[in-house]
């Protein structure tokens, strides 16, 4: 369960690489760093024990994935494709809506797939 769960925050990090859906900015790297805080918020309320165990704090979880996967060239489109932040916000829209066993299976909604267009 420990490496599922790293995975999956790190994985959803990536793929939606954006928000939350009450964001103003633009900015493909706040944006990313949004979403890391609803996923960390989503993954501790759905799995707080196992979430404590491998990050020990919502913030902490915070802190380090969003340090790892929002970065300039993490959140920097294929060469021919823009960043939409309408689909970023609807990925986390759509994410902080799903149900906790999705996020244990690793299920990723389809709007994430269209951050870049």
């Amino acid at each position: 369960m420990r490496r599922i769960l790293v995975a999956t925050v790190l994985a959803l990090a990536c793929a939606g690489c954006s928000s939350n859906s009450n964001s103003s900015t633009t900015d493909p790297v706040q944006l990313c760093k949004n979403f890391v805080t609803a996923t960390c918020n989503r993954v501790f309320a759905c799995f707080p024990t196992e979430a404590a165990q491998v990050y020990t704090s919502a913030s902490n979880c915070i802190t380090t994935v969003s340090a790892q996967a929002c970065t300039t060239q993490n959140v920097t489109c294929d060469p021919g494709k823009t960043f939409n932040t309408a689909n970023a916000n609807q990925c986390a829209t759509e994410y902080a809506n799903q149900s906790c066993a999705d996020i244990q299976n690793g299920v990723t909604p389809t709007s994430c797939s269209n951050v870049c267009t």
